[in-house]
């Protein structure tokens, strides 16, 4: 079983992938069946539709930057608690915060849930 220290790499690696804008490197550490809970949106199920999904969702953004504060784990668990910041495509300044939730499973993140503080934007643009 992967110890503590990796999960907290894997669930620090979800966000390094969203300010880079490049998937390929989390991609080695999702289980295939990766359940993908986010606000707004219906549960999404599969690698390549959560990948797809943030790809997607990044385009609404000119800029976003995410900034992990702490990562817990317990167990094969993990909680991140972040913030970020960015700006609309329009231009309009972004920001939000809120924890994601990872669940692993034979070394692999095999579920995340995302809760923030303002979920406006999942009506908005």
């Amino acid at each position: 079983m992967t110890n503590s220290i990796s999960y907290k790499n894997f669930a620090q690696g979800v966000f390094d992938a969203m300010n880079m804008r490049d998937f390929s490197a989390m991609q080695n550490n999702i289980a295939e069946n990766l359940l993908f809970d986010f606000p707004g949106s219906q549960k999404i199920e599969g690698a390549k539709r959560v990948v797809l999904f943030l790809t997607v969702l990044l385009r609404k953004y000119s800029t976003l930057t995410f900034t992990v504060s702490e990562i817990f784990t317990e167990g094969d668990r993990a909680c991140a608690i972040w913030t970020n910041k960015g700006e609309y495509k329009d231009g309009k300044p972004y920001s939000n915060s809120g924890v994601t939730i990872f669940h692993f499973n034979e070394d692999k993140i095999s579920y995340m849930s995302d809760y923030f503080k303002d979920t406006s934007f999942t009506n908005s643009k």
